[in-house]
């Protein structure tokens, strides 16, 4: 598998995040998607982005499952094989959006864990950021999100399930005067965190993240995808964080790992060993 087209590419790029509950019984399941950012001219970090209720107490352990790296090809993942990053806690990576009232945080999985076997990965980039001004970027246009909705997946192969809705609101407005904007989508618990793509001419754009759906009760109300729904109707409609807001989230993260390097001398990461590829920019 040569993983030449877009929409193959960030079914690599996105990973089912495992936070086990207070009662210790089970555990809450969400999406994140990997994002590099440079820390210097010779060294870049990986991050993993996600919903801040996601993460939730970043003192709490973490599970991270990613593909191993096909040991005779380092462009492919050995699809079935899987490798396993944990940590008891992991307040010391993380980084909340510098807004406490957004709803997104992300963690330095180059520090997470061990790296062996290596892993296999897809990352996204600034590149792929679109503006928001966009002429085409319009109500009505197709999206695609990528996760883990309800905890279903391939598990055979370690694979996410790619959705289809499209935008609902006008995206150039902020939805209820905030950086969001609504889709028309199924969007289940375990969606959160899940990036979301449009096409925009003939690329494809990362235009938000996943934060919340909204439920049919006497009153609407909106409630994070990581919560269970019991009874309630899902309206199939789903809040999107705006992926301009990604920008200081990003940017704190960087200067936090810059500080961490200033203050230390780390051991090889992947932050050295560029690892990853980033996902193209693939025809629409």
């Amino acid at each position: 598998m040569q993983l030449k087209h877009f929409q193959e590419q960030i079914f690599f790029a996105t990973v089912r995040i495992t936070i086990p509950t207070d009662t210790g019984k089970g555990a809450s399941i969400g999406t994140g998607f990997i994002y590099q950012v440079p820390v210097s001219k010779e060294k870049h970090c990986i991050l993993l982005v996600s919903n801040r209720h996601v993460y939730g107490d970043p003192t709490k352990p973490i599970q991270l499952v990613f593909h191993r790296r096909d040991g005779n090809d380092p462009a492919r993942p050995q699809l079935g094989q899987t490798v396993v990053l944990a940590d008891e806690k992991f307040e010391s990576v993380f980084t909340g959006h510098p807004d406490p009232s957004v709803d997104l945080a992300c963690i330095n999985i180059s520090k997470i864990g061990h790296h062996e076997p290596p892993i296999f990965f897809k990352n996204l980039t600034d590149d792929l950021m679109p503006d928001f001004q966009h002429e085409l970027l319009l109500p009505g246009n197709d999206v695609w999100f990528v996760g883990y909705p309800a905890n279903r997946f391939d598990t055979a192969n370690n694979l996410p399930v790619l959705r289809r809705g499209y935008i609902a609101s006008i995206p150039k407005i902020d939805f209820e005067g905030r950086s969001e904007f609504l889709i028309d989508a199924q969007v289940f618990p375990g969606s959160s965190g899940s990036p979301v793509f449009t096409s925009l001419g003939n690329q494809f754009r990362l235009v938000g993240v996943v934060s919340q759906t909204m439920i049919k009760n006497e009153q609407l109300q909106a409630i994070p995808t990581g919560a269970a729904l019991g009874v309630q109707q899902i309206l199939g409609l789903g809040i999107v964080l705006k992926a301009s807001l990604l920008t200081p989230l990003l940017e704190t993260a960087t200067r936090e790992i810059r500080e961490r390097l200033a203050a230390e001398q780390p051991e090889p990461t992947l932050a050295d060993e560029k690892e990853g590829e980033p996902v193209g920019s693939a025809d629409g």
